[in-house]
């Protein structure tokens, strides 16, 4: 059986009709889009802003914003400083309906 690269990177959970969102980092975009759904479907988030984001608009999507392939140089700790630094540039950039998820979920 192959394995799968990890694809980590910046990404967002947002509402379409209105753009709000709620952006995170992440060294595996897949399992935290696959892991967040199930979460929020059972009510059972532990992030309880992005649950009740969920529970009131319903519907929300998930998007990888940039991918990120940390090389191999680079420390854990500097691959994480990088994710956040990427982090803050994508809310400068979405603006005011941009809302920044504890660390990593």
């Amino acid at each position: 059986m192959e394995s799968r690269p990890l694809t980590a990177g910046i990404y967002r959970v947002f509402a379409p009709e209105t753009g709000e969102s709620f952006l995170g980092f992440t060294y595996n975009f897949e399992g935290t889009r696959k892991r967040l759904r199930f979460e929020l479907t059972l009510n059972a988030c532990s992030y309880k802003p992005l649950q009740l984001f969920w529970n009131e608009r319903g519907g929300l999507e998930f998007e990888l914003l940039e991918a990120f392939a940390p090389e191999p140089a680079l420390s854990e700790l500097e691959t994480e400083a990088h994710l956040r630094a990427k982090l803050f540039l994508w809310q400068e950039r979405l603006g005011t309906g941009a809302r920044l998820l504890q660390t990593q979920i």
